[in-house]
């Protein structure tokens, strides 16, 4: 029976059975410490939109009463011809637009973007600062756009 023995493994012993358990262990510990870096990286592209947008929202409020104010307070002389003052008025409207268009859009993205990343279901980080990303972006060219016929 000696002899059978010896062609048997030898029985396994503790630290050979937990080896691979605690390279899966290491592994998903390595794994939840990649996805919080991640999403701590998302946290702070969400907050640098959020603050753009922000200030974006601000500027445009400034620029669209700025528009209003050239429309109501601006008295334009009566020899002026009638199609410069149809331009005035319409460049000075059109940019009035176009700023509170960039307000509400900003304001939109401030308010809805981290809550959709704060409530929304798994991987919604990752769809706020994406979604934000070209709202901002849109919102930003819509101020740029009021601020060229502000000029």
């Amino acid at each position: 029976d000696s002899s059978h023995r010896s062609f048997l493994k030898p029985p396994l012993s503790p630290a050979r059975v937990l080896w691979p358990a605690m390279l899966f262990a290491d592994k998903r510990a390595l794994e939840n410490n990649l996805q919080v870096s991640l999403i701590k990286i998302r946290e702070k592209e969400l907050d640098f939109y959020t603050r753009n947008c922000i200030s974006i929202g601000t500027q445009a409020a400034l620029l669209s009463g700025f528009a209003y104010a050239g429309i109501i307070q601006v008295d334009i002389p009566t020899e002026t011809p009638d199609p410069m003052k149809a331009a005035y008025l319409s460049v000075t409207a059109c940019a009035m637009t176009v700023e509170l268009i960039a307000l509400f859009n900003s304001t939109m993205c401030s308010m809805l973007g981290p809550g959709l990343a704060l409530r929304g279901p798994d991987g919604s980080m990752h769809t706020a600062v994406d979604g934000m990303m070209v709202e901002y972006r849109v919102c930003f060219l819509f101020f740029v756009m009021g601020a060229a016929q502000d000029a």
